[in-house]
Protein backbone atom coordinates (compact mmCIF):
# COMPACT_ATOMS: atom_id res chain seq x y z
CA UNK A 1 0.00 0.00 0.00
CA UNK A 2 1.51 3.59 -1.04
CA UNK A 3 1.85 6.35 1.30
CA UNK A 4 -1.31 8.11 0.18
CA UNK A 5 -3.68 4.90 0.36
CA UNK A 6 -1.76 4.06 3.38
CA UNK A 7 -2.56 7.49 5.11
CA UNK A 8 -6.24 7.51 4.02
CA UNK A 9 -6.90 4.21 5.83
CA UNK A 10 -5.15 5.06 8.73
CA UNK A 11 -7.45 8.47 8.44
CA UNK A 12 -10.42 6.20 7.93
CA UNK A 13 -9.90 4.15 10.96
CA UNK A 14 -9.64 7.01 13.38
CA UNK A 15 -12.30 8.43 11.79
CA UNK A 16 -15.09 5.27 11.72
CA UNK A 17 -13.82 4.62 15.69
CA UNK A 18 -14.92 8.59 16.49
CA UNK A 19 -17.92 7.76 14.95
CA UNK A 20 -18.60 4.54 16.12
CA UNK A 21 -17.75 6.48 19.78
CA UNK A 22 -20.07 9.28 18.97
CA UNK A 23 -23.02 7.04 18.39
CA UNK A 24 -22.50 4.73 21.68
CA UNK A 25 -22.28 7.92 23.21
CA UNK A 26 -25.64 8.97 21.73
CA UNK A 27 -27.11 5.59 22.92
CA UNK A 28 -26.60 5.49 26.26
CA UNK A 29 -27.34 8.91 27.05
CA UNK A 30 -31.04 8.13 25.24
CA UNK A 31 -31.22 5.17 27.84
CA UNK A 32 -29.79 7.08 30.54
CA UNK A 33 -32.20 9.91 29.84
CA UNK A 34 -35.67 8.22 28.46
CA UNK A 35 -35.17 4.56 29.21
CA UNK A 36 -33.41 4.58 32.26
CA UNK A 37 -36.47 3.19 34.80
CA UNK A 38 -38.88 2.85 31.63
CA UNK A 39 -41.19 -0.64 32.84
CA UNK A 40 -41.70 -3.67 31.17
CA UNK A 41 -44.61 -4.72 30.09
CA UNK A 42 -43.97 -6.59 26.42
CA UNK A 43 -41.03 -8.45 24.11
CA UNK A 44 -38.85 -6.26 27.02
CA UNK A 45 -39.81 -7.86 29.82
CA UNK A 46 -39.42 -11.44 28.05
CA UNK A 47 -36.19 -11.50 26.74
CA UNK A 48 -34.83 -9.78 30.03
CA UNK A 49 -36.51 -12.70 32.25
CA UNK A 50 -35.41 -14.78 29.44
CA UNK A 51 -31.89 -13.93 29.73
CA UNK A 52 -31.98 -14.03 33.84
CA UNK A 53 -33.52 -17.98 33.25
CA UNK A 54 -31.28 -18.73 31.08
CA UNK A 55 -28.22 -17.75 32.92
CA UNK A 56 -29.68 -19.52 36.33
CA UNK A 57 -29.56 -22.93 34.05
CA UNK A 58 -33.27 -23.11 33.60
CA UNK A 59 -33.34 -23.04 29.80
CA UNK A 60 -36.02 -21.11 27.27
CA UNK A 61 -38.54 -21.13 29.56
CA UNK A 62 -42.06 -18.71 29.08
CA UNK A 63 -40.97 -15.79 31.65
CA UNK A 64 -44.34 -14.21 31.62
CA UNK A 65 -46.08 -18.04 33.12
CA UNK A 66 -42.09 -18.20 35.39
CA UNK A 67 -42.50 -14.94 37.02
CA UNK A 68 -46.47 -14.85 37.75
CA UNK A 69 -46.97 -18.73 37.92
CA UNK A 70 -43.51 -20.04 39.05
CA UNK A 71 -44.38 -22.26 35.98
CA UNK A 72 -40.99 -23.93 34.19
CA UNK A 73 -43.00 -23.55 30.50
CA UNK A 74 -40.79 -24.53 27.44
CA UNK A 75 -41.01 -21.42 24.76
CA UNK A 76 -40.32 -20.85 21.25
CA UNK A 77 -42.45 -17.49 21.19
CA UNK A 78 -39.04 -15.89 19.91
CA UNK A 79 -35.66 -16.83 18.12
CA UNK A 80 -32.55 -17.27 20.70
CA UNK A 81 -30.21 -15.38 20.12
CA UNK A 82 -30.65 -11.98 21.67
CA UNK A 83 -31.52 -13.72 25.05
CA UNK A 84 -28.69 -15.86 24.75
CA UNK A 85 -26.81 -12.42 24.43
CA UNK A 86 -28.69 -10.91 27.37
CA UNK A 87 -27.86 -14.49 29.52
CA UNK A 88 -24.25 -13.51 29.03
CA UNK A 89 -24.33 -10.17 29.79
CA UNK A 90 -26.11 -11.63 33.24
CA UNK A 91 -23.50 -14.34 34.01
CA UNK A 92 -20.79 -11.48 34.21
CA UNK A 93 -23.44 -9.63 36.62
CA UNK A 94 -25.03 -7.09 34.87
CA UNK A 95 -28.59 -8.53 35.15
CA UNK A 96 -30.76 -5.11 35.75
CA UNK A 97 -32.79 -4.24 32.50
CA UNK A 98 -30.68 -0.67 32.85
CA UNK A 99 -27.74 -2.72 32.62
CA UNK A 100 -29.39 -4.89 29.57
CA UNK A 101 -30.33 -1.67 27.92
CA UNK A 102 -26.76 -0.52 27.97
CA UNK A 103 -25.00 -3.81 27.04
CA UNK A 104 -27.49 -3.33 24.20
CA UNK A 105 -26.24 -0.20 23.31
CA UNK A 106 -23.05 -1.82 22.12
CA UNK A 107 -24.72 -3.83 20.05
CA UNK A 108 -25.99 -0.82 18.54
CA UNK A 109 -22.46 0.53 18.12
CA UNK A 110 -21.28 -2.17 16.32
CA UNK A 111 -23.97 -1.54 13.78
CA UNK A 112 -22.52 1.55 13.20
CA UNK A 113 -19.10 0.69 12.40
CA UNK A 114 -20.16 -2.51 10.09
CA UNK A 115 -22.43 0.39 8.17
CA UNK A 116 -19.42 2.23 7.41
CA UNK A 117 -17.08 -0.87 6.75
CA UNK A 118 -20.07 -1.84 4.05
CA UNK A 119 -20.28 1.81 3.00
CA UNK A 120 -16.27 1.95 2.12
CA UNK A 121 -16.35 -1.48 0.40
CA UNK A 122 -18.98 -0.33 -1.97
CA UNK A 123 -17.47 3.13 -2.23
CA UNK A 124 -14.68 5.00 -0.40
CA UNK A 125 -13.32 6.06 2.76
CA UNK A 126 -15.50 8.97 2.25
CA UNK A 127 -18.95 7.16 1.54
CA UNK A 128 -18.23 4.81 5.00
CA UNK A 129 -17.66 7.03 7.18
CA UNK A 130 -20.90 9.62 6.12
CA UNK A 131 -23.36 6.16 5.99
CA UNK A 132 -21.59 5.61 9.48
CA UNK A 133 -22.01 9.18 10.68
CA UNK A 134 -26.01 8.08 9.28
CA UNK A 135 -25.95 5.39 11.11
CA UNK A 136 -25.45 6.87 14.87
CA UNK A 137 -27.83 9.51 14.43
CA UNK A 138 -30.90 7.69 12.70
CA UNK A 139 -33.36 7.18 15.07
CA UNK A 140 -34.88 4.21 13.68
CA UNK A 141 -32.02 2.75 14.90
CA UNK A 142 -30.86 3.75 18.14
CA UNK A 143 -34.71 3.88 19.39
CA UNK A 144 -34.68 -0.04 19.36
CA UNK A 145 -30.95 0.50 21.22
CA UNK A 146 -32.88 1.42 24.14
CA UNK A 147 -36.40 -1.35 24.44
CA UNK A 148 -34.77 -4.03 25.00
CA UNK A 149 -35.66 -5.41 22.13
CA UNK A 150 -33.89 -8.09 19.52
CA UNK A 151 -34.12 -5.40 16.40
CA UNK A 152 -30.56 -4.13 17.49
CA UNK A 153 -28.70 -7.42 17.27
CA UNK A 154 -31.10 -7.91 13.99
CA UNK A 155 -29.50 -4.86 12.35
CA UNK A 156 -26.21 -5.45 13.60
CA UNK A 157 -26.49 -8.81 12.06
CA UNK A 158 -27.70 -7.87 8.61
CA UNK A 159 -24.87 -5.17 8.15
CA UNK A 160 -22.60 -8.06 8.76
CA UNK A 161 -24.48 -10.32 5.88
CA UNK A 162 -24.53 -7.46 3.28
CA UNK A 163 -20.66 -6.82 4.32
CA UNK A 164 -19.88 -10.50 3.71
CA UNK A 165 -21.65 -10.78 0.88
CA UNK A 166 -19.69 -7.88 -0.74
CA UNK A 167 -16.80 -9.30 0.57
CA UNK A 168 -18.25 -12.11 -1.47
CA UNK A 169 -18.77 -10.15 -4.65
CA UNK A 170 -15.32 -8.80 -4.70
CA UNK A 171 -13.64 -12.25 -4.65
CA UNK A 172 -15.72 -15.19 -4.56
CA UNK A 173 -14.51 -18.40 -3.12
CA UNK A 174 -17.06 -20.80 -1.29
CA UNK A 175 -15.98 -20.17 2.18
CA UNK A 176 -16.97 -16.60 2.07
CA UNK A 177 -20.37 -17.63 0.17
CA UNK A 178 -20.67 -19.96 3.64
CA UNK A 179 -19.73 -17.34 5.84
CA UNK A 180 -22.80 -15.02 4.50
CA UNK A 181 -25.15 -18.02 4.38
CA UNK A 182 -23.80 -18.48 8.31
CA UNK A 183 -24.64 -15.01 8.84
CA UNK A 184 -28.06 -15.40 7.31
CA UNK A 185 -28.79 -18.05 9.78
CA UNK A 186 -27.49 -16.00 13.03
CA UNK A 187 -29.77 -13.32 11.99
CA UNK A 188 -32.71 -15.58 11.54
CA UNK A 189 -32.20 -16.73 15.33
CA UNK A 190 -32.63 -13.35 16.06
CA UNK A 191 -35.95 -12.23 13.40
CA UNK A 192 -37.54 -15.14 12.53
CA UNK A 193 -37.93 -13.37 8.42
CA UNK A 194 -34.35 -13.36 7.79
CA UNK A 195 -34.83 -16.67 6.63
CA UNK A 196 -36.67 -15.29 3.58
CA UNK A 197 -32.71 -14.12 2.70
CA UNK A 198 -31.79 -17.87 1.86
CA UNK A 199 -34.20 -18.16 -1.39
CA UNK A 200 -34.02 -14.24 -2.42
CA UNK A 201 -30.28 -14.64 -2.13
CA UNK A 202 -30.08 -18.08 -4.17
CA UNK A 203 -32.48 -16.67 -6.85
CA UNK A 204 -29.94 -13.84 -6.94
CA UNK A 205 -26.64 -15.86 -7.18
CA UNK A 206 -28.13 -17.21 -10.45
CA UNK A 207 -28.55 -14.26 -12.12
CA UNK A 208 -26.31 -11.50 -11.04
CA UNK A 209 -23.54 -10.28 -13.41
CA UNK A 210 -19.96 -10.97 -12.92
CA UNK A 211 -17.59 -8.84 -11.13
CA UNK A 212 -19.90 -6.22 -11.01
CA UNK A 213 -19.10 -4.69 -7.61
CA UNK A 214 -17.19 -2.16 -8.54
CA UNK A 215 -18.29 -1.75 -12.36
CA UNK A 216 -16.10 -4.05 -13.70
CA UNK A 217 -18.49 -6.40 -15.14
CA UNK A 218 -16.66 -9.23 -17.17
CA UNK A 219 -18.74 -10.42 -20.67
CA UNK A 220 -18.07 -13.75 -19.30
CA UNK A 221 -21.26 -16.11 -19.42
CA UNK A 222 -22.22 -17.18 -16.12
CA UNK A 223 -21.21 -20.54 -15.39
CA UNK A 224 -24.29 -22.56 -14.24
CA UNK A 225 -23.27 -25.61 -12.34
CA UNK A 226 -21.37 -23.54 -10.10
CA UNK A 227 -24.12 -21.24 -9.62
CA UNK A 228 -26.23 -23.98 -8.91
CA UNK A 229 -23.19 -25.47 -6.52
CA UNK A 230 -23.33 -21.61 -5.04
CA UNK A 231 -26.60 -21.57 -4.16
CA UNK A 232 -26.42 -25.05 -2.24
CA UNK A 233 -23.51 -23.45 -0.44
CA UNK A 234 -25.42 -20.65 1.02
CA UNK A 235 -28.63 -22.77 1.63
CA UNK A 236 -26.75 -25.61 3.52
CA UNK A 237 -24.69 -23.45 5.85
CA UNK A 238 -27.92 -20.93 6.95
CA UNK A 239 -29.16 -23.83 7.42
CA UNK A 240 -26.74 -25.64 9.73
CA UNK A 241 -26.75 -22.61 11.66
CA UNK A 242 -30.67 -23.05 12.39
CA UNK A 243 -30.73 -26.70 13.06
CA UNK A 244 -30.13 -26.84 16.69
CA UNK A 245 -32.93 -24.63 17.44
CA UNK A 246 -35.43 -26.18 14.94
CA UNK A 247 -34.67 -29.65 15.94
CA UNK A 248 -35.05 -28.45 19.92
CA UNK A 249 -38.54 -26.69 19.10
CA UNK A 250 -39.76 -29.88 16.61
CA UNK A 251 -39.27 -32.37 19.24
CA UNK A 252 -40.51 -30.16 21.80
CA UNK A 253 -44.25 -29.00 21.24
CA UNK A 254 -46.89 -30.80 20.11
CA UNK A 255 -47.87 -29.00 16.82
CA UNK A 256 -44.84 -27.86 14.58
CA UNK A 257 -42.93 -25.17 15.79
CA UNK A 258 -40.06 -23.76 13.56
CA UNK A 259 -37.97 -20.56 14.40
CA UNK A 260 -41.18 -19.20 16.56
CA UNK A 261 -44.21 -19.95 18.31
CA UNK A 262 -45.80 -16.74 17.52
CA UNK A 263 -47.24 -16.87 13.83
CA UNK A 264 -50.48 -18.37 14.52
CA UNK A 265 -51.35 -15.38 17.39
CA UNK A 266 -49.66 -12.71 14.84
CA UNK A 267 -52.09 -14.24 12.09
CA UNK A 268 -54.91 -13.50 14.53
CA UNK A 269 -54.01 -10.50 15.51
CA UNK A 270 -53.74 -8.70 12.28
CA UNK A 271 -56.75 -10.73 10.33
CA UNK A 272 -60.37 -9.63 11.87
CA UNK A 273 -62.99 -6.68 11.18
CA UNK A 274 -60.80 -4.53 12.65
CA UNK A 275 -57.41 -4.95 10.48
CA UNK A 276 -59.80 -5.32 7.15
CA UNK A 277 -61.02 -1.76 6.98
CA UNK A 278 -61.46 1.40 9.30
CA UNK A 279 -57.97 3.38 11.04
CA UNK A 280 -56.79 -0.07 11.92
CA UNK A 281 -56.72 -1.25 7.93
CA UNK A 282 -52.81 -3.47 7.49
CA UNK A 283 -52.31 -3.03 11.27
CA UNK A 284 -53.04 -5.46 14.46
CA UNK A 285 -55.71 -5.21 17.40
CA UNK A 286 -55.15 -7.26 20.28
CA UNK A 287 -58.96 -7.68 20.44
CA UNK A 288 -58.86 -10.13 17.38
CA UNK A 289 -57.33 -12.40 19.83
CA UNK A 290 -59.24 -11.54 22.95
CA UNK A 291 -62.90 -11.37 21.66
CA UNK A 292 -64.26 -15.08 21.40
CA UNK A 293 -61.47 -15.77 25.16
CA UNK A 294 -63.66 -15.86 28.18
CA UNK A 295 -63.68 -13.25 30.92
CA UNK A 296 -61.31 -13.35 33.37
CA UNK A 297 -61.28 -15.24 36.76
CA UNK A 298 -60.68 -13.78 40.16
CA UNK A 299 -56.73 -15.09 39.95
CA UNK A 300 -56.14 -14.09 37.03
CA UNK A 301 -57.80 -10.29 37.29
CA UNK A 302 -54.98 -10.38 40.45
CA UNK A 303 -52.07 -11.38 37.99
CA UNK A 304 -53.78 -8.53 35.82
CA UNK A 305 -52.81 -6.22 38.77
CA UNK A 306 -49.39 -7.22 39.73
CA UNK A 307 -47.29 -4.61 38.31
CA UNK A 308 -44.16 -7.33 37.93
CA UNK A 309 -46.32 -8.78 35.16
CA UNK A 310 -47.58 -7.76 32.40
CA UNK A 311 -51.33 -7.63 32.20
CA UNK A 312 -52.17 -10.00 29.26
CA UNK A 313 -50.18 -13.01 31.37
CA UNK A 314 -53.81 -13.91 31.53
CA UNK A 315 -54.17 -14.91 28.44
CA UNK A 316 -50.86 -17.52 29.13
CA UNK A 317 -52.44 -18.59 32.45
CA UNK A 318 -55.60 -19.89 30.68
CA UNK A 319 -53.88 -21.40 27.80
CA UNK A 320 -52.24 -25.10 27.36
CA UNK A 321 -48.72 -25.10 28.95
CA UNK A 322 -47.92 -26.43 25.45
CA UNK A 323 -48.04 -22.88 23.35
CA UNK A 324 -48.64 -24.46 20.03
CA UNK A 325 -51.55 -25.30 20.88
CA UNK A 326 -53.49 -21.83 21.25
CA UNK A 327 -50.52 -20.94 18.98
CA UNK A 328 -52.52 -23.29 15.89
CA UNK A 329 -55.86 -22.30 16.96
CA UNK A 330 -54.75 -18.52 16.73
CA UNK A 331 -53.00 -19.73 13.14
CA UNK A 332 -56.48 -21.41 11.98
CA UNK A 333 -58.81 -18.13 12.98
CA UNK A 334 -56.01 -16.10 11.12
CA UNK A 335 -56.45 -18.47 8.08
CA UNK A 336 -59.96 -19.13 8.25
CA UNK A 337 -60.67 -15.16 8.38
CA UNK A 338 -57.97 -15.05 5.37
CA UNK A 339 -59.85 -17.68 3.20
CA UNK A 340 -63.52 -16.15 4.28
CA UNK A 341 -62.02 -12.59 2.87
CA UNK A 342 -60.07 -13.54 0.88
CA UNK A 343 -61.15 -10.08 -1.98
CA UNK A 344 -60.19 -7.84 0.77
CA UNK A 345 -56.61 -9.45 1.44
CA UNK A 346 -54.58 -8.04 -1.62
CA UNK A 347 -55.85 -4.78 -0.77
CA UNK A 348 -55.18 -5.12 3.57
CA UNK A 349 -51.24 -7.14 2.42
CA UNK A 350 -50.85 -3.32 0.40
CA UNK A 351 -51.68 -1.32 3.03
CA UNK A 352 -49.72 -3.10 4.92
CA UNK A 353 -46.95 -2.94 3.11
CA UNK A 354 -47.74 1.06 2.83
CA UNK A 355 -47.61 0.81 6.68
CA UNK A 356 -44.17 -0.59 6.86
CA UNK A 357 -42.62 1.90 4.57
CA UNK A 358 -44.28 4.83 6.05
CA UNK A 359 -46.23 5.68 2.59
CA UNK A 360 -49.86 4.63 4.27
CA UNK A 361 -51.40 6.86 7.20
CA UNK A 362 -47.49 7.59 8.25
CA UNK A 363 -48.78 10.23 10.81
CA UNK A 364 -50.79 7.76 12.63
CA UNK A 365 -48.35 5.09 12.32
CA UNK A 366 -45.16 7.97 14.31
CA UNK A 367 -48.96 8.01 17.07
CA UNK A 368 -48.95 3.70 16.93
CA UNK A 369 -45.27 3.62 17.75
CA UNK A 370 -45.84 5.80 20.05
CA UNK A 371 -48.69 4.69 21.90
CA UNK A 372 -48.13 0.77 21.36
CA UNK A 373 -44.63 0.56 20.65
CA UNK A 374 -43.49 2.73 23.38
CA UNK A 375 -40.84 4.11 21.25
CA UNK A 376 -41.37 7.93 21.80
CA UNK A 377 -42.86 10.68 20.21
CA UNK A 378 -40.11 13.20 19.02
CA UNK A 379 -37.55 10.09 18.29
CA UNK A 380 -40.40 8.79 16.23
CA UNK A 381 -41.00 12.31 14.61
CA UNK A 382 -37.57 12.80 13.75
CA UNK A 383 -37.30 9.21 12.33
CA UNK A 384 -40.01 9.85 10.18
CA UNK A 385 -38.27 12.79 8.64
CA UNK A 386 -35.00 11.34 8.29
CA UNK A 387 -36.57 7.81 7.09
CA UNK A 388 -37.94 10.04 3.95
CA UNK A 389 -34.42 11.78 3.09
CA UNK A 390 -32.90 8.60 3.40
CA UNK A 391 -35.43 6.66 1.19
CA UNK A 392 -35.37 9.39 -1.71
CA UNK A 393 -31.44 9.14 -1.32
CA UNK A 394 -31.27 5.06 -1.97
CA UNK A 395 -33.43 5.44 -4.70
CA UNK A 396 -31.10 7.35 -6.54
CA UNK A 397 -28.32 5.89 -5.77
CA UNK A 398 -30.01 2.83 -7.14
CA UNK A 399 -30.58 3.99 -9.75
CA UNK A 400 -26.73 5.33 -10.13
CA UNK A 401 -25.58 1.97 -9.05
CA UNK A 402 -27.83 0.19 -11.12
CA UNK A 403 -26.71 2.23 -14.36
CA UNK A 404 -22.78 1.73 -13.26
CA UNK A 405 -23.80 -1.94 -13.54
CA UNK A 406 -22.76 -2.30 -9.93
CA UNK A 407 -23.86 -5.24 -7.32
CA UNK A 408 -27.34 -4.05 -5.87
CA UNK A 409 -28.87 -7.32 -5.33
CA UNK A 410 -27.73 -7.69 -1.94
CA UNK A 411 -29.44 -4.54 -1.17
CA UNK A 412 -32.57 -5.69 -2.97
CA UNK A 413 -33.14 -8.59 -1.24
CA UNK A 414 -33.19 -7.20 2.17
CA UNK A 415 -35.80 -5.01 0.82
CA UNK A 416 -38.02 -7.52 -0.70
CA UNK A 417 -37.68 -9.70 2.62
CA UNK A 418 -38.75 -6.14 4.59
CA UNK A 419 -41.92 -6.21 1.95
CA UNK A 420 -42.64 -9.86 1.46
CA UNK A 421 -42.93 -9.97 5.91
CA UNK A 422 -45.05 -7.00 6.20
CA UNK A 423 -47.45 -8.24 3.12
CA UNK A 424 -48.32 -11.48 5.22
CA UNK A 425 -47.53 -10.09 8.64
CA UNK A 426 -48.48 -6.54 10.39
CA UNK A 427 -46.95 -3.07 8.61
CA UNK A 428 -45.31 -2.14 12.05
CA UNK A 429 -41.89 0.46 12.03
CA UNK A 430 -39.74 -1.62 13.44
CA UNK A 431 -40.20 -4.49 11.17
CA UNK A 432 -38.46 -2.57 8.60
CA UNK A 433 -35.11 -2.18 10.43
CA UNK A 434 -33.29 -4.76 8.32
CA UNK A 435 -33.96 -2.54 5.70
CA UNK A 436 -33.19 0.84 7.86
CA UNK A 437 -29.62 -0.90 7.70
CA UNK A 438 -29.63 -0.78 4.01
CA UNK A 439 -31.37 2.59 3.89
CA UNK A 440 -28.13 4.25 5.71
CA UNK A 441 -25.76 2.37 3.59
CA UNK A 442 -27.06 3.76 0.33
CA UNK A 443 -28.21 7.17 1.86
CA UNK A 444 -24.00 7.16 2.78
CA UNK A 445 -22.93 6.32 -0.80
CA UNK A 446 -25.46 9.11 -2.03
CA UNK A 447 -24.25 11.99 0.00
CA UNK A 448 -20.54 10.79 -1.29
CA UNK A 449 -21.50 10.79 -4.70
CA UNK A 450 -23.47 14.31 -4.49
CA UNK A 451 -19.88 15.22 -2.54
CA UNK A 452 -17.97 14.69 -5.45
CA UNK A 453 -20.60 16.34 -8.13
CA UNK A 454 -20.17 19.44 -5.54
CA UNK A 455 -16.46 19.71 -5.79
CA UNK A 456 -13.67 19.60 -8.04
CA UNK A 457 -11.97 16.05 -7.92
CA UNK A 458 -8.35 15.32 -6.19
CA UNK A 459 -6.33 12.67 -5.95
CA UNK A 460 -7.40 11.62 -2.80
CA UNK A 461 -11.04 11.55 -3.60
CA UNK A 462 -10.32 7.91 -5.86
CA UNK A 463 -11.82 5.54 -4.01
CA UNK A 464 -10.05 2.84 -2.02
CA UNK A 465 -9.73 -0.48 -3.29
CA UNK A 466 -9.86 -2.93 -0.27
CA UNK A 467 -7.19 -5.25 -0.69
CA UNK A 468 -8.95 -8.95 -0.46
CA UNK A 469 -8.06 -11.53 2.07
CA UNK A 470 -6.29 -14.54 0.44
Amino acid sequence: MTGPLRRRSVDFRVGLIGITLGGLALRVGYVLLARRDFPLKGDDFFYHWQSRALAEGLGFVNPFSWKALDRLDPTAAHPPLYSLFLAVVSKVGITSPLGHRLATCVLGAATVAVVGLVARRMGSPRAGLLAAGVAAVYPHLWINDGMLISETAYALLIALVLLATYRWIDAPSFPRLALVGALVGLASLTRPEAILLLPFMGVALLFARRGEARGTVTTEGPRTPRRLLACVVLGATGLLVVTPWLVRNLTTFEHPVLLASGHGSVLEISNCDRTYSGEFLGYWDIRCLTADRPPASTDQERLLDQASVPGLVYLIAQDERDESIPDERARKHGLDYIGDNIERAPLVALARVGRVWSLYRPFQGVDLDTFFERRGLWPSRFGLIMFYALFALSIWELIARWRARRAVWPMLCVIAMTTVTAAISIGITRYRVGSDVVLVVLGGLALDRAWARARPATPDDTPLEVPSAT
